[in-house]
């Protein structure tokens, strides 16, 4: 039985790094003034999270279905303070949480500029995970990069902090894959990249190509179950990968999609669930179930 991670990236309105500034920008806002660009505050935006939030919180629970959302803590925050009823729902037992930045911060500052020594990326990281666990009461396990990007320094720093596990990483893989030892006592969970040559024709797990219309429904589903149906390992896992605005902002149309076209969007998501529970071969968890499960936390 393969399991299926749902994994959430819950950040700002497509997070935009910028040339000398150290938090991402919202990509809508790129056109702002620079004062405005420069506050963490001012220059991030939670349109496209809020304009899909509650029909995705509702689907998800309504069919209990198991998710882990990495949190970039500035748009936890902003949630909290604005819709504290939404920042409620993510309390709720099927839910998982983790961090991703506190301002999607470039770590490496290869985008940036600002490179970051070890003493400034652990005070980032921490920071994060003392807000997430407190708006959520909750205790964090995981860990997911801003723009999928570490450090030299990252992995010794989740260390430090407890963090049990990473997932920042990619991985090339034709089949459902099992997690493995990154550094003393960190697992890394890696996301799926299909070979070029496969059938599956390098698919990120990613659902972004989707969204963006790059890929089409069908096609993402059968490359689902194709790796579904190569694999033979029950530890295994295949993480869904997503962001919670992706449903209702288009980065390559740069606009906000309408209510129905933001349903749509929903609609073949669930569309996938559906079909890999229909398989038969698949159970709906998170990396935090998998850990319980095999009594590592």
């Amino acid at each position: 039985m393969v399991n299926i991670f749902v994994c959430i990236d819950f950040d700002r309105d497509y997070a935009l790094p910028v040339k000398n500034i150290q938090h991402a920008i919202s990509y809508p806002l790129k056109e702002q003034p620079k004062d405005i660009l420069s506050d963490p505050k001012l220059s991030a935006s939670l349109k496209g999270t809020l304009n899909c939030f509650k029909s995705l919180i509702d689907y998800l629970t309504d069919f209990a279905i198991p998710s882990t959302f990495y949190f970039e803590a500035r748009s936890l925050q902003m949630l909290n303070s604005t819709n504290p009823k939404y920042a409620s729902l993510l309390k709720k037992e099927i839910f998982e949480h983790g961090i991703h930045g506190f301002d999607h911060e470039d770590l490496t500052g290869d985008e940036t500029g600002i490179a970051l020594d070890r003493n400034e990326e652990l005070q980032i990281i921490k920071k994060a995970q003392v807000e997430i666990e407190s708006i959520l009461d909750t205790k964090v396990y995981g860990f997911r990069a801003p723009y999928m990007k570490h450090t030299a320094n990252t992995f010794d720093i989740l260390n430090k902090l407890k963090i049990q596990y990473d997932s920042s990483l990619y991985l090339e893989s034709e089949k459902a894959i099992k997690p493995h030892e990154i550094y003393e006592n960190l697992l890394e969970f890696p996301v799926i990249k299909t070979p070029k040559q496969s059938v599956m024709g390098g698919m990120y797990t990613y659902l972004w190509p989707l969204f963006e219309g790059k890929r089409k429904a069908e096609d993402v589903i059968s490359n689902y179950l194709q790796l579904v149906k190569n694999t033979q390992e029950d530890d295994s896992y295949i993480s869904i990968n997503l962001h919670s605005w992706h449903f209702s902002y288009n980065i390559s149309q740069e606009r906000y999609l309408s209510e129905l076209e933001t349903e749509e969007n929903i609609q073949i998501f669930r569309n996938l669930i559906n079909k890999l529970q229909e398989s038969g071969e698949v159970k709906l968890s998170t990396p935090k179930m998998w850990l319980k499960e095999r009594k590592l936390i």
